[in-house]
């Protein structure tokens, strides 16, 4: 049924202006909250780094932070971009196409309910079922991620669309949004396969302790994840975990993974957990204090 004037119009507004949800929605790393703890986090990083060289300055670090010089550049109006299109896309024709979470969801445990018949009776109290969902939600995601993420790197076709990613010469956070329409469906039906297996298998498992905020929230570490400064992942700020690099992937960690410098090529492709690419022995640990590093293409990189 074709939408009159009206209602096409309506329509494409509400796609247009959807991608300002995303800072009130606490499963976007755009969310609103998120902002104010990467500045936040920023602000204490660009003041330590000062501080190693006997030089503080809030007034500095905060001009340096907000710098015109570093934002309003050409490469953050290619990411604007690409987020709006992006989000149009995906709400016009890769939702209507696969469906939501909740559908997938919803497929595999009636799938399982009619395969296996009633689940057996698992003896957890809410809060067990709930934490183990959200370890189980977390591994999975995350590994995915990183297998997803290290096959667009090492397929040549694949790497002719994720390039798109690497060719910002500027990182901000808008640079997550950089990706080429078919990387983002490739993306879209991971997400969908992972929770629809895991919230599904948990439906199927645990229906009556499991809660709709369990499954349709935000899980705990993802929260976290994105509270501890991801939005920092793609931006100017350098930000090493420490001791803690040897188990998760930093701000600055995957700023190595964008450095178009030779000795910085392929690593760092995980997410949050530094395991995979220890295991694939591409891990890089990022050190205290900033490298010079340049972002972009390098003819080297043209697979």
């Amino acid at each position: 049924m074709m939408l009159n004037d009206g209602g096409l119009l309506q329509r494409l507004g509400e796609w247009f202006i959807a991608p300002l949800g995303y800072t009130l929605d606490a499963a976007s790393r755009m969310y609103w909250m998120f902002w104010l703890s990467a500045l936040a986090i920023a602000l204490v990083a660009m003041l330590w780094a000062q501080w190693r060289e006997r030089r503080v300055s809030v007034a500095r670090a905060v001009a340096q932070l907000l710098s015109p010089h570093h934002w309003w550049r050409r490469s953050t109006v290619v990411d604007l971009g690409f987020l709006v299109g992006n989000s149009l896309l995906r709400l016009a024709v890769i939702i209507p196409l696969l469906g939501t979470h909740l559908m997938a969801t919803l497929w595999v445990a009636r799938a399982l309910q009619s395969s296996l018949g009633n689940a057996p009776d698992l003896a957890l109290s809410a809060t067990a079922v709930a934490a183990l969902y959200t370890l189980c939600f977390f591994l999975c995601e995350d590994f995915s991620r990183f297998f997803l993420h290290r096959t667009m790197h090492k397929v040549p076709w694949l790497w002719r669309f994720h390039k798109v990613h690497h060719s910002a010469r500027r990182l901000t956070p808008l640079t997550l949004f950089r990706v080429h329409p078919l990387e983002m469906g490739l993306y879209y039906i991971r997400g969908l396969l992972v929770f629809g297996a895991v919230s599904g298998l948990f439906v199927y498992l645990f229906g009556a302790q499991l809660s709709g905020w369990d499954i349709l929230g935000v899980d705990a570490l993802g929260f976290a994840f994105n509270f501890l400064g991801a939005n920092l992942r793609h931006s100017h700020v350098w930000l090493s975990f420490g001791p803690l690099e040897r188990w998760f992937i930093s701000p600055a960690g995957h700023q190595l993974h964008h450095s178009r410098l030779p000795e910085h090529r392929d690593r760092n492709f995980g997410t949050c957990l530094a395991l995979w690419d220890r295991l694939c022995a591409s891990h890089l640990p990022a050190v205290a204090r900033k490298p010079k590093l340049v972002f972009g293409l390098a003819v080297a990189r043209q697979r």
